[in-house]
């Protein structure tokens, strides 16, 4: 694949069809010293783990890797955190224990060893080791993705039904192998398979959606220059092959598709616009006429994606659709996606929705992220008030110069009471409606995002960072013990997260999680949904420390859920942000 450093907005999300995803993405973070655990006197899967320390969060994960297609994904545990831990470096030493070390940017150093006393029995390093579920099948995929890697380059003698027999083989399925098949394409003459990939989404013949749309994406790629090494645009696509390119993915039923292959689809669509220039006003209205109706989905990634193309289409029924989307997005990543792709909309505006779009902006001045995060936000501000006329400029003004007051982040409004619920009444219909399936998956982030879970925790690379990665959660609880750590979370509170209770000399208390140490400052979190506003302590001024006996997190999380919602929640909280989930299937 393709790895070159691209910055904002030009980064390709993971799944692009143009690009790969990474083995394992633990989400933002600073990246420090890695070690296999070969050697380690611990329990076999941490023998084999992948140990990766982030210095910025205080974690060290240990990624467990198994066979995915033709190559692997990690799942990451979270397996050493505190707070304040910048970790620096690890390494296993001969007496089989890890050690690891702290400090960094005058922070405090410190030198750590981990030892295991547990139960478990530990083999020796690599004896034993029995070969993991999946192992021959990933083996056959691998091979038909090494075949398909002889076809990256020009390759004589080759016939239009040998090469369309091999990027359609049956193991032509997991995303390198995709990826694989598109390139061999790109690679060889389009003169010999561009009329199959014209004619693989015949609704009269048997055909294969995915394979149909990679096609086309390889022979939009390949047909016209990129505009990025053809600024002048001497290169654009022929405006004959762009209307059969359009005439082919018409053909495709949207509805019957997987939200993979929806997104797919629109990522064609949004390369063969870029690079073959504005269809015809009849191309245009077709479209429109497609989509309209079909949009918004309710599917995140497909919304974001879609909403690019109706902006670039300057289609009048878009902001009032992306408006309504930035509103009711659970997360400001999600909202980032819709605010950015509105700045470039100049049709179909109102006074109402234009105010609206614009005090996002306030909000997202609250909002937390790296050190460039507000200057991407403000460029995109910026982008927007270029397409204001001049009276709607006078009219904005003073939402445009507004100041956000004090820190902030995305929460719900509250919901009205259910009920008050206990454990023994919902572990049985929790344990029943999970293994029944037919759970929610879109309904189950949104129970997520109502009950304010993002705010604090990060799940699927979104949320707040204040409390623990939820999204390899499966991993370490059940479907009871993640229900009574929510209906009671001070019953057992982690180390790594509990809440200290700081008086100080001169009478005051301050409770909260200790986040950062810096010579005499103490930077307490003392409100987990507002992770921006930390309060100082001086070490100097503090009489006694205790440890809290009260969560951060509230009780009562569930009590505004029906149960159906809840057992959504239950079912995306334990999915591990993997919509095919078995939960999920109807």
């Amino acid at each position: 694949s393709e790895f070159g450093w691209r910055n904002g907005a030009g980064k390709y999300p993971a799944y692009y069809p143009d690009t790969l995803p990474g083995i394992c993405d633990i989400g933002p973070g600073s990246p420090t010293g890695v070690a296999f655990g070969t050697g380690a006197k611990f329990p076999a899967k941490y023998q084999k783990a992948f140990f990766i320390c982030d210095w910025s969060y205080g974690k060290m994960y240990a990624v467990h890797m198994e066979p995915n297609g033709s190559v692997k994904k990690g799942t990451a545990e979270e397996f050493i955190a505190g707070s304040p831990l910048p970790l620096t470096d690890i390494v296993v030493g001969e007496d089989g224990a890890m050690y690891f070390t702290t400090g960094g940017r005058r922070t405090q150093s410190g030198l750590y060893r981990v030892t295991y006393t547990g139960t478990e029995v530990v083999p020796e390093p690599w004896k034993d080791v029995a070969f993991p579920p999946g192992m021959v099948v990933a083996a056959a995929s691998r091979f038909a993705r090494e075949s398909l890697e002889k076809l990256h380059a020009p390759t004589p003698g080759l016939t239009a039904e040998r090469l369309w027999e091999a990027v359609s083989y049956p193991f032509v399925r997991d995303r390198a192998s995709l990826n694989a098949a598109r390139v061999a394409l790109e690679h060889q003459d389009s003169k010999l398979w561009a009329d199959k990939a014209l004619a693989e989404t015949n609704p009269l013949a048997e055909t294969n959606p995915t394979v149909a749309i990679h096609a086309l994406l390889a022979l939009t790629r390949v047909s016209a220059a990129c505009p990025e090494h053809d600024p002048q645009g001497k290169h654009k696509g022929d405006p004959a092959l762009r209307a059969k390119i359009l005439a082919a993915l018409g053909k495709l039923d949207f509805a019957k598709l997987t939200v993979e292959q929806r997104l797919d689809l629109t990522r064609v669509y949004q390369v063969l616009f870029h690079r073959f220039g504005m269809p015809t006003d009849d191309e245009r209205k077709a479209w429109l006429a497609k989509y309209e109706p079909a949009f918004p989905t309710g599917q995140r990634f497909v919304d974001g994606e879609l909403l690019q193309v109706f902006v670039y289409l300057q289609d009048d029924k878009a902001a009032a659709k992306g408006v309504k989307l930035l509103a009711e997005a659970p997360t400001q990543e999600e909202q980032m996606e819709y605010a950015r792709s509105l700045r470039m909309l100049k049709a179909g505006w109102t006074k109402e929705l234009r105010e609206s779009y614009f005090k996002w902006f306030v909000k997202a001045q609250t909002y937390k992220g790296g050190n460039s995060f507000a200057k991407f936000v403000l460029k995109m501000k910026a982008d927007a008030e270029t397409t204001l006329t001049a009276d709607e400029k006078v009219a904005l003004k003073p939402i445009l110069d507004m100041k956000a007051e004090g820190p902030g982040t995305v929460v719900f409004p509250p919901r009205p009471f259910v009920k008050k619920y206990t454990l023994a009444e919902l572990v049985p219909v929790v344990e029943t409606g999970l293994k029944a399936g037919g759970r929610d998956y879109e309904k189950g982030r949104k129970a997520f995002a109502a009950t304010n879970c993002f705010g604090c925790h990060r799940y699927d690379n979104e949320g707040g960072s204040a409390g623990p990665d939820l999204t390899a959660v499966a991993g370490r609880f059940s479907p009871k013990d993640l229900l009574e750590s929510i209906l009671d979370p001070s019953k057992e509170i982690s180390d790594q997260y509990q809440a200290v209770e700081i008086a100080t000399l001169d009478g005051k208390s301050v409770t909260g999680r200790i986040v950062n140490l810096n010579g005499d400052d103490m930077k307490i979190l003392t409100d987990m949904l507002a992770p921006n506003g930390l309060t100082t302590v001086k070490q100097s001024n503090v009489d006694a420390i205790k440890p809290s006996k009260v969560s951060l997190m509230p009780a009562g999380l569930l009590d505004t859920l029906t149960e159906d919602e809840i057992l959504d929640l239950l079912a995306y909280t334990l999915g591990r942000g993997d919509r095919n989930s078995p939960m999920f299937k109807k």
